[in-house]
């Protein structure tokens, strides 16, 4: 008799947990959807002020911060050196990859572009990922992959013709933007190929060291001034400094990996692609950017593309979905 009445006791307490749980995992989505919505905005108001070199050595520096901070440094470090000296060599090609050269190209051409532009252009990451993935990883590719990526790259180019009322318009800004958005696919298949067991935030510490490390070695030579950068700094812009190293890089990859953790994994790659809605709306309201037509055209073919890509692909399932979105989305931007 008391058997029974403790199951069901064990039973009501386990679904009263995974509903917190599940709860907890919805809201996480939702912060890490907003979060990255500001991504592109942020950086792009920061480029009016600073230079491309201090604005990757100021959010590389705060995301470091708030990793140790969280994580602790020893327990990181204590786990880095768990896995030997053989991840050294990948760590620092990715580490240059992702953390130096490609957010420099990105900068530069957020200087030179608009926020809503390079929101779409960077999407072509997902399109250069996937290739780098099939020539160097042997992954196969299917048809409903095909179809995906042609979706994407169909939207890539309503904008860069800018609905195919002028001839092929991507400027030099544009340019160095996709160029970053290459570089950092290359930095991803070799994280996929060779760093896919270590932690989040190993990634994110060890890149972060990277970037102040170059940072330091790299200003004696060019003469750069970051204290007169930052003296000039408008007080105007604290608040966009703080957001994009706070809540579109730390605050998003927290909120991330709590749904993540908590949620279906194929519900959180969903759920996703609102982030590109939610950049363009950001860059809108908050630097007056004009979304015309065929931004909202391009952004819906590339969010198309992106689920059919997640829906159907047979190699995204399971442990190799849950990969690709805890490695390959928006972590590096």
């Amino acid at each position: 008799m008391l058997a029974p009445i403790l199951q069901l006791g064990f039973s009501t307490k386990t679904k009263t947990t995974r509903s917190k749980a599940k709860t907890l995992g919805w809201i996480g989505l939702i912060v890490a959807i907003v979060c990255a919505s500001t991504s592109t905005t942020y950086a792009k108001m920061l480029t009016a002020s600073l230079s491309p070199l201090s604005l990757l050595f100021l959010s590389e520096s705060i995301v470091l911060l708030f990793t140790a901070m969280s994580f602790g440094i020893v327990p990181i470090i204590e786990d880095l050196f768990k896995h030997g000296k053989k991840l050294v060599a990948p760590l620092l090609v990715v580490g240059i990859a992702n953390s130096v050269i490609a957010p420099m190209l990105v900068f530069t051409g957020l200087h030179m572009s608009k926020a809503i532009n390079a929101e779409l252009y960077l999407r072509t990451y997902g399109i250069f990922l996937f290739i780098f993935a099939s020539i160097f990883l042997r992954e196969k590719i299917h048809r409903t992959d095909i179809f995906g990526l042609l979706c994407t790259t169909a939207g890539i180019v309503v904008v860069a013709l800018k609905g195919f009322s002028t001839g092929f318009g991507v400027e030099s800004g544009d340019m160095l933007i996709l160029a970053g958005a290459l570089t950092y696919a290359v930095g991803g298949v070799i994280f996929k190929k060779r760093l896919r067991k270590l932690h989040p935030e190993i990634i994110l510490f060890v890149r972060g060291a990277i970037a102040v490390t170059f940072f330091i070695i790299i200003s004696p030579f060019l003469e750069h001034n970051l204290v007169g950068e930052l003296k000039a700094f408008p007080m105007t812009l604290l608040s966009a400094l703080i957001g994009y190293g706070f809540i579109s890089r730390f605050l998003y990859l927290f909120s991330f990996y709590e749904a993540v953790e908590k949620l279906p994994i194929h519900t959180v790659s969903m759920v996703l692609p609102l982030i590109t809605v939610g950049s363009l709306a950001f860059a809108h309201v908050t630097l007056g950017e004009t979304l015309l037509w065929y931004h909202i055209l391009g952004g819906t073919l590339i969010i198309l593309g992106s689920l059919v890509v997640q829906l159907s692909a047979k190699h995204f399932r399971g442990k190799h979905l849950s990969w690709h979105l805890r490695h390959s989305n928006r972590h590096h931007l």
